[in-house]
C-alpha cells in the first residue's frame, strides 16, 4: 500500500491531481503550511520542522495499512502541492473498512470546494477499486468547512465523542462520521437485516451521486 495511484479531477475551474509523494516534496509542507496555527489547530498537531516531515514521509512510505495521496494543483506546466489525503488503518477482514483524512496546508486554496471533490474521488476509489464497505472519519466541532465537505460527499454522523480535544481555549467534542458503500451487496451486508434510519438512507443517496460523479469525472492513471 503506502501511496495511491494517480487520479485527476477538477474542482470547478481548478485542475487537481492526486498522486504519490516524494521526499523532495516535503519542504513545501513547512512554508506555508504546517507551522501556521490556522492550519494545525484542527489537526491537534504542533508546528512541524522539515525533519519532522521527512520522518513522516518515511513512516508513510513503509506503512502497509494506509494509502496516501499528495494533492496537487495543476496550472499549465506548473504543478504545486497543497496538501494530502489518505485512507488509514485499512482493514481487509470480514468488515472491509478504513479511516479517511485530508489536509490542505496552503490557505490560498481554502474555501474553493477542493476538499469536497477530493473526498468524492477518494470515496469512489475506496468503494469501487478496493471494495471497502465503510469509510470512517472524525471532525473536531468548530471545523465547519471540513464537516460540510464530508457530509456533502456522503458521510453521516454516527455519534459524538464529548470533550475529546482542547482547541482555542476550550474543550471540543468530536463528531464521528461514516460513509457506507451504496452497492447493494455491501449495503445489505452492513445493515444485516436492520432497517437503516432515514438519515442513513439520505446519506446513501448522496454517496450514490458521488459514485456517479466520480465515474464520469475522475481519471485514474
Amino acid at each position: 500500500m503506502a501511496f495511491g495511484p494517480i487520479m485527476r479531477l477538477s474542482a470547478g475551474e481548478i485542475q487537481i491531481e492526486l498522486a504519490p509523494l516524494s521526499r523532495e516534496d516535503m519542504p513545501r509542507f513547512i512554508n506555508p503550511g504546517m507551522q501556521e496555527y490556522a492550519v494545525t489547530k484542527y489537526l491537534t498537531a504542533t508546528a512541524k520542522v522539515l525533519e519532522d516531515e521527512y520522518e513522516w514521509y518515511e513512516k508513510v512510505r513503509n506503512d502497509t495499512t494506509s494509502i496516501v495521496w499528495g494533492i496537487w494543483v495543476i496550472k499549465g506546466d506548473d504543478r504545486t502541492i497543497i496538501g494530502t489525503s489518505a485512507l488509514n488503518d485499512i482493514k481487509l477482514n470480514q468488515t472491509r473498512q478504513a479511516t479517511s483524512g485530508s489536509m490542505i496546508f496552503d490557505q490560498d486554496y481554502w474555501g474553493k470546494g477542493i476538499a469536497k471533490h477530493i473526498h468524492m474521488a477518494r470515496t469512489w476509489y475506496a468503494f469501487q477499486h478496493m471494495g471497502l464497505q465503510r469509510v470512517k472519519s472524525a471532525v473536531i466541532q468548530g471545523n465547519v468547512a471540513s464537516l460540510k465537505a464530508l457530509q456533502r460527499s456522503g458521510y453521516e454522523l454516527v455519534y459524538v465523542e464529548r470533550n475529546d480535544v482542547f482547541v482555542d481555549g476550550q474543550l471540543r467534542h468530536l463528531d464521528m462520521l461514516e460513509c457506507i458503500n451504496p452497492a447493494d451487496s455491501a449495503w445489505l451486508q452492513w445493515w444485516h437485516g436492520d432497517t437503516p434510519p432515514k438519515k442513513n438512507r439520505d446519506a446513501c443517496a448522496r454517496t450514490e451521486a458521488v459514485m456517479q460523479w466520480a465515474s464520469e469525472n475522475v481519471k485514474l492513471s
